[in-house]
């Protein structure tokens, strides 16, 4: 599958979702958000070998363990669990290489921001406007790099350090 092919198969999938938060299509809204979702975690930009597409999946399915555990309370078996879940992202990280980790920070970050935009809109009927803003945030979702990324965690870390 080219790179083409999936950004439009990424596109299509939250497309249909947001029609179908507004109500505008048949079907579960839910459903089409997790498929968006997926479909957005598939399509990184980049062209990815099988092995590597494979350690970045891992990576990301480790980190959101590791946040998973690392919730408050819980009693000394979830801190057993999460130490060996983060000695466990940190081989992955290790045997993987730099490129690989920032994707898989990347994907989880998209993923969770995506997940959070289309919350903020199933709460309540959607309007046109709101179709099309949720749509402009999708695609500009789907447009940042890591760069971007860590440019604005440096930037809200500076200001929170500021405040």
């Amino acid at each position: 599958m080219t790179e083409d092919n999936d950004t439009t198969a990424a596109e299509a999938s939250l497309r249909k979702a947001v029609e179908q938060l507004c109500g505008d299509g048949p079907g579960d809204g839910s459903k089409a958000a997790q498929e968006a979702v997926q479909a957005l975690a598939d399509g990184s930009g980049k062209a990815w070998t099988l092995e590597q597409e494979t350690q970045i999946r891992a990576m990301v399915e480790q980190i959101r363990k590791l946040r998973y555990l690392n919730r408050p309370g819980g009693g000394w078996w979830r801190r057993r669990r999460e130490w060996r879940a983060r000695e466990r992202l940190v081989n992955m990280m290790m045997a993987s290489g730099p490129e690989l980790l920032n994707e898989a920070e990347l994907r989880h970050w998209k993923s969770h921001a995506m997940v959070e935009l289309l919350l903020k809109f199933m709460d309540t009927a959607m309007r046109k406007d709101d179709t099309v803003e949720a749509l402009a945030r999708i695609e500009a979702l789907n447009a940042v790099t890591y760069e971007d990324y860590q440019q604005a965690r440096k930037k809200l870390a500076e200001k929170e350090a500021a405040g």
